[in-house]
């Protein structure tokens, strides 16, 4: 058998550890990104969960600053978990339409609303209670309007009723506490 023969015959099986080559490193990058993505998701779920002190006098929120430079938050409305967004610009707590209903938030007053992509259209409702850790309000004016993408806008409707201060990227929430 001459020399170009047998490099012939090798061809295939080079051919092969170099494709195998290649699928393992497309394995690690696909397997880091995966890794990291979830490590990521983890990290932002987890700054989601507000900090809470329970001072005599008062009871403070702390809310990390994600990413996107926003203050998201996990909560609940009526007993059930939610997401918060808190807006200083919505002038009343804004809840997803298709929310709604899970929630038993009742529609009232149908009235006009401006939102960053014109003028639309959305129900009064009251929150009877809603809560951000051991933060509690009590019968909040709310919205409830369509194209919200599930996430609840909180708004001055109960934002107003709380001190806020921002501090290194995070936002405390400071509520007088009542005697009951």
């Amino acid at each position: 058998m001459n020399e170009s023969d047998k490099r012939s015959a090798e061809d295939p099986v080079r051919g092969m550890g170099r494709g195998m080559l290649w699928v393992f490193w497309i394995l690690v990058l696909v397997g880091g990104t995966l890794l990291f993505s979830a490590r990521d998701e983890g990290r932002e779920r987890a700054a989601r969960t507000p900090e809470t002190f329970v001072h005599d006098d008062r009871i403070e929120v702390r809310i990390e600053r994600n990413r996107a430079g926003h203050y998201v938050t996990d909560g609940t409305i009526e007993g059930r978990r939610v997401t918060f967004l808190l807006d200083t610009g919505a002038t009343a707590v804004v809840v997803p339409a298709a929310d709604a209903d899970r929630l038993g938030l009742e529609r009232g007053t149908r009235i006009p609303i401006r939102t960053a992509s014109g003028v639309d259209h959305a129900w009064l409702t009251r929150i009877d209670r809603l809560e951000i850790g051991r933060m509690t309000w009590r019968d909040v004016e709310g919205a409830i309007a369509p194209g919200l993408d599930g996430t609840v806008l909180l708004g001055m409707s109960a934002l107003g009723r709380v001190e806020m201060a921002q501090r290194d990227g995070v936002l405390v929430l400071t509520q007088r506490r009542t005697r009951d």
